[in-house]
């Protein structure tokens, strides 16, 4: 089922900045006040997820998730393989809080696969409804290969 809500070309181009330009350490999305798009709520400058470093990064990407409203986020996330090297990781989260009202959370449920389908690229996707699920730990267990270990909170931090 499609929601019907738009994607500007904003939204895509602030991801390939991340993607390939490698620009951003990681992006927050949000659905528009009027419910007709899909809009970049927050992108944090690889260069200030550098200065921040990697745990703080992770945990003022974790603050960017209200708890009453849903949010889609996309993370590069690094993994140290061993003997395989470090391999990095574009995440997908999709975030619906069960505290966020009936409608909000099917708008967001509704929207996910048209926004998910225009970021190309993406490795992996995650869904969290509670704060729990949102942590670094919980987000690194579902995404990183087995054995893996954390290079760094995000990729450049």
């Amino acid at each position: 089922m499609s929601s019907g809500v738009g994607i500007p070309s904003e939204s895509i181009t602030t991801f390939e900045e991340l993607k390939l330009g490698r620009r951003y350490a990681y992006i927050t999305y949000r659905i528009s006040p009027n419910g007709d798009e899909i809009i970049v709520d927050h992108a944090l400058e690889r260069a200030e997820a550098d200065v921040l470093g990697g745990q703080a990064t992770f945990e003022k990407f974790e603050k960017e998730f209200p708890i009453d409203e849903g949010r889609f986020a996309v993370i590069d996330m690094e993994f140290d393989c061993g003997g395989e090297g470090v391999r990095s990781k574009l995440v997908f989260l999709m975030w619906a809080p069960t505290t966020a009202g009936i409608r909000s959370r099917m708008l967001y449920a509704c929207s996910k696969r048209a926004l998910r389908q225009r970021l190309d690229g993406i490795h992996t996707e995650v869904q969290a409804t509670d704060p729990s699920e949102l942590a670094f730990e919980a987000v690194f267990e579902q995404v990183a290969p087995k054995g893996a270990v954390p290079v760094a909170k995000l990729t450049g931090a």
